[in-house]
């Protein structure tokens, strides 16, 4: 049986790698786990940065740490896709017709161009998008 395809948003990843209280982290954990085993998980490397940018500036995690989460929580595991220009047209009419950050509308215009309709995020921004399916705790 063929998986579906899931992206994940940065606020799962930041998550995992900034909270350490084990009650806390717990759910996210869970939530990681069977999006891993439930789905064929993608991210694109604007995830990548935002969780690299929001980790240290709110949570003081340094960059050498969140360098190892990506090598060894979401790299082996995540398919990173790229943002190319295949996706500006489908970006600048997502920005326009939704009220997105352009960081949130790029996420989108990714999963459209790789044909993604689910979107495992706590932004409920996302819920608004025709087509896309979100899932959180």
């Amino acid at each position: 049986m063929n998986k579906e395809n899931a992206f994940i948003d940065a606020n799962l990843l930041i998550y995992l790698n900034c909270i350490r209280e084990k009650e806390d982290r717990t759910p996210y954990e869970k939530l990681y786990y069977n999006v891993l085993k439930t789905f064929n998980a993608f991210t694109d490397i604007l995830v990548i940065d935002e969780v690299l940018w929001i980790s240290k500036r709110n949570y003081k995690v340094p960059y050498e740490v969140t360098i190892n989460f990506i090598h060894n929580a979401i790299s082996p595991y995540v398919n990173i896709l790229d943002i190319n220009s295949n996706v500006l047209t489908a970006f600048l009419s997502i920005l326009s017709r939704h009220n997105l950050k352009p960081s949130d509308a790029i996420h989108i215009a990714v999963m459209k161009h790789n044909n993604i309709t689910i979107i495992i995020s706590e932004d409920s921004d996302f819920d608004a998008i025709d087509g896309v399916n979100r899932i959180w705790l």
